[in-house]
């Protein structure tokens, strides 16, 4: 009776503790790797098929129950514990099946959330680079309308540069006939200053010729002196003929006197000459002096507006250009205007100094022939005194002397005054001569201004040049800016593509990530399902076997347990395969990872 009890006590323990410790589906795991816990279960086996013959052999000699109890006592009792070693061992391996389970569902859910957190994370990103990548292509393509309307306005100014270049050469072409018209201009210049010098050569060598007839003059004055003094003494002689001398002497005062207003009336021609000359010198100087420096001031202005940007630069060289044009233009016309004009002056003066010369000339030959008449009247009055100093002293009057000595004085002053009227021609002669000069020197000045002016142009020219040469440096610039800018846009629209490419991929890499998590999530779940199904039904097997074993002891050693084993080890296998399926996946969700 007590080891019934026993029995029956034994038996409610496991039966009570079995539903409250379900047991996991890594049972045979723990089983299969803890070999010293599964090692108690083995002997019992092994010693109910080496007891089972002898079971077997009882019953067929059907021994009496009374002598067999003893020993069937001690085996059950060495069943019951290891029986009882074994529910421990199971409740062990229940207890750390159930905390691995609970490990792996921990793992689990961290890995759902660190997947969820990971898409997230993902969805963020490609959000955000979407988002750049949105605003990269509106900047880029910002930029390329920018660049497009930049080749446009650049393509426009090339064509107006090229334009510019054309008149420009044209422009070139002109002012390098105007120069050579000028050059031409310039030879015939020079060869009308060397025939007005050599004019003027001349004319020093008339005026030579002048002066030695002036000393011939004079030597005619000391003879007339001489003859005079001869006259003195032959004024007793002229008493008789003093009528016919004093109408010959009012007829010769007459004609100095118109001499004299000739001679008055030259020096007023020359002195508007002069005036007229100096004049004319002066508005000359004036007006190129403030062509020049309206000129400067017209360079100084196209200088500083050069530094402006390049379209404005552009449109300030087109404007200056054209100003330089149409001012090239103007002094030129300007420049021809005065060269003709210094022509015209330079032949007016020419004219009116060879009349002048011609007038002196002229009057020089009056003077002369004055002079030649004078002597001969003096020669016959020199006659007329002789015959008078002679009729004198034949009839030796007073009278006649004192009317002698008033004509010879009245002769005498005129003489002087003829004097006097010599040495004025002189000094105008002189004059004439200093004008003569400061016209060879005004004419060196204005070659001299003339070849400045010509070098000014040439410079101008050049620089008009160079301004060409980095209008065209800077079009290839802007050129070069504008294929870098397409080049610029090509590399975007290829990293558009790119970037569209990579962002359908990770879509795709999102997609297959999400389909693994579900296929982790499944296989998760089924696993679970299976190790929980497995563990449930093994333990209701083994509670099931322990009943019939304490309850029908007889049966059990008739039983097999190689039918427990074989099921052992497919549920094993069982649980090793889906083990093995997950174990794969999170392989691969790392790998893709």
């Amino acid at each position: 009776m007590q080891t019934t009890k026993t029995r029956n006590g034994s038996l409610e323990g496991p039966q009570r503790t079995s539903p409250a410790t379900p047991r996991s589906n890594r049972l045979p795991k723990a089983a299969s790797s803890e070999p010293d816990s599964a090692s108690p279960t083995c002997p019992p086996t092994k010693t109910l098929t080496d007891r089972s013959p002898k079971v077997i052999e009882r019953r067929s000699h059907r021994t009496p129950v009374c002598e067999k109890r003893p020993s069937r006592v001690a085996e059950l009792e060495c069943q019951l514990v290891q029986l009882q070693e074994e529910a421990e061992e199971a409740k062990r391996q229940l207890l750390v099946v159930s905390a691995k389970l609970e490990d792996s569902q921990r793992q689990l859910v961290e890995l759902s959330a660190a997947e969820e957190a990971r898409l997230q994370e993902l969805c963020k990103i490609s959000q955000e680079r979407d988002r750049a990548w949105r605003s990269e292509l509106e900047a880029f393509q910002e930029q390329h309308s920018v660049d497009s309307a930049a080749l446009a306005s650049s393509m426009n100014e090339t064509q107006r540069l090229k334009l510019q270049l054309e008149m420009v050469l044209k422009s070139e072409a002109a002012q390098a006939r105007q120069s050579e018209v000028e050059i031409s201009e310039i030879q015939a210049l020079k060869k009308d200053m060397e025939e007005a010098i050599s004019i003027i050569g001349s004319l020093e060598v008339q005026l030579r010729d002048s002066e030695k007839a002036e000393g011939d003059a004079k030597a005619t004055v000391t003879e007339t002196k001489q003859q005079l003094e001869i006259a003195r003494t032959t004024i007793d002689n002229l008493l008789s003929d003093g009528s016919k001398f004093m109408d010959s002497f009012s007829l010769v005062a007459s004609e100095l006197e118109e001499s004299r207003a000739q001679v008055n009336s030259l020096e007023e021609v020359v002195r508007k000459l002069q005036q007229g000359h100096s004049r004319a010198c002066s508005q000359a100087l004036v007006h190129h002096n403030g062509d020049c420096h309206d000129s400067q001031k017209i360079r100084c202005n196209s200088l500083e507006l050069e530094m402006e940007q390049l379209r404005s630069a552009l449109e300030a060289a087109e404007m200056k250009y054209q100003e330089e044009q149409i001012q090239r233009i103007v002094q030129t016309q300007r420049a021809h205007e005065l060269m003709e004009q210094m022509k015209i002056d330079s032949r007016v003066r020419e004219t009116e100094l060879e009349s002048a010369v011609n007038n002196s000339k002229t009057e020089i030959i009056i003077l002369k022939a004055s002079l030649y008449d004078k002597e001969a009247e003096l020669r016959s009055l020199s006659d007329m005194n002789k015959r008078l100093h002679e009729e004198l002293e034949k009839r030796g009057t007073n009278q006649m002397e004192s009317d002698l000595a008033l004509k010879l004085k009245q002769s005498i002053a005129s003489i002087r005054e003829l004097k006097a009227d010599l040495m004025d021609k002189e000094t105008t002669l002189q004059s004439i001569a200093a004008e003569n000069e400061q016209l060879k020197s005004e004419m060196r000045k204005r070659e001299m201004e003339s070849h400045k002016a010509y070098e000014a142009a040439i410079a101008e020219v050049e620089l008009a040049r160079a301004a060409e040469k980095e209008a065209t440096t800077r079009l290839g610039f802007v050129t070069e800016e504008a294929d870098k800018s397409s080049r610029r846009a090509a590399r975007v629209a290829e990293q558009l593509d790119a970037a569209k490419v990579w962002k359908s991929e990770m879509e795709a890499e999102l997609r297959r990530l999400r389909v693994q998590a579900d296929q982790w999530r499944k296989a998760a779940e089924a696993a679970m399902a299976v190790l929980t199904a497995s563990n449930n039904e093994r333990l209701v097997e083994r509670t099931g076997s322990l009943d019939f074993e304490y309850h029908s002891v007889d049966k059990k050693l008739m039983s097999s347990p190689l039918s427990d084993d074989l099921d052992d080890e497919s549920q094993r296998k069982k649980n090793n395969n889906v083990l093995r399926r997950i174990s794969g996946l999170w392989k691969k969700g790392q790998k893709l990872s």
